[in-house]
């Protein structure tokens, strides 16, 4: 997964798992793991140290204590539209926490 012109992330690094999820209106509860949850080990990513420890602060609540970032998407009913949009919230949180942060001048 490409993040920046520099910094790439291999997809081995990510950890992926389908599970179940309730549908909209209730629609195949208990029935389907339609839900994907990624888990990316910030501490044992290849990023650099600050890139990390700027997603660990992105990442807030879904950070654990090891250090590991869980995003969870089950908003649609198929797998790959889920698979989709998880990946697309980890970008977005690794392409943020790519960018430097602006100095202030005072």
């Amino acid at each position: 997964m490409r993040i920046t012109n520099d910094l790439v992330v291999d997809d081995h690094e990510i950890e992926e798992r389908f599970v179940r999820s309730m549908g909209a209106d209730g629609q195949n509860p208990r029935r389907k793991a339609t839900a994907v949850e990624l888990r990316f080990d910030i501490g044992r990513s290849s990023l650099p140290a600050d890139v990390r420890a700027r997603l660990i602060g992105l990442g807030g609540r879904h950070v654990t204590a090891d250090d590991v970032l869980v995003v969870v998407s089950r908003r649609y009913r198929s797998q790959v539209r889920n698979r989709e949009a998880a990946r697309k919230q980890l970008l977005q949180l690794l392409r943020e926490a790519s960018e430097p942060i602006a100095k202030r001048v005072s």
